[in-house]
């Protein structure tokens, strides 16, 4: 972990920064095991209880509309975690020129959650593996996600589903002048 007065003159020097860890799966993929008790499926808002009791569940409620899909775990009818995808107008309008452009057969997957209390069990790495292969039933070639650099619980899922990694997204900032950058993996 860097020191605080490190971070600091680095954020003087550089302005607010972006640093995310780019992945990617090639399409189609097998569905994914499900445990007993366990149920996969697209999101319903209809469906009270956890949308509106968790804090999480109720931000993602505004990841759906049109180009974006939602999926949701159930632990015995319970919703548990949730995963959306974006893709075409939809990806469009939140990327506002940063990031990366999508081919026309990609998704970008956003918005995972997990409810604290399901945690640690696996759900999210579950949902990832059956939700791409829900996404390739819907004729996408490949996905991609973008993941904070230094969150290494999703990094995690990511790599146990099955993600490769592409490459890395930095957007920095010295003296106001917006630089991005784009790097491959060296693998």
């Amino acid at each position: 972990m860097a020191h605080p007065l490190f971070k600091r003159a680095l954020h003087l020097l550089f302005g607010d920064y972006q640093y995310w860890k780019i992945f990617c799966i090639d399409l189609p993929q097998p569905g994914a095991e499900l445990a007993p008790g366990i149920s996969i499926k697209p999101v319903d808002f209809e469906t009270p209880g956890a949308l509106e009791e968790d804090d999480g569940f109720r931000e993602r409620m505004s990841f759906g509309g049109e180009d974006a899909q939602g999926f949701g775990l159930y632990v015995d009818g319970e919703l548990a975690a949730m995963q959306w995808y974006w893709w075409g107008a939809r990806y469009e309008a939140e990327r506002r020129g940063r990031s990366w452009r999508l081919p026309s057969d990609a998704a970008k997957s956003v918005g995972l959650y997990t409810l604290p209390h399901h945690r640690g069990k696996g759900y999210a790495v579950m949902l990832k593996r059956q939700s791409v292969h829900l996404m390739s039933r819907r004729g996408f070639g490949r996905l991609y996600a973008r993941v904070w650099h230094s969150h290494k619980s999703s990094i995690r899922v990511q790599e146990k589903a099955g993600w490769k990694l592409a490459g890395s997204y930095i957007e920095i900032r010295p003296f106001g002048k917006l630089i991005k950058a784009r790097l491959p993996t060296l693998a």
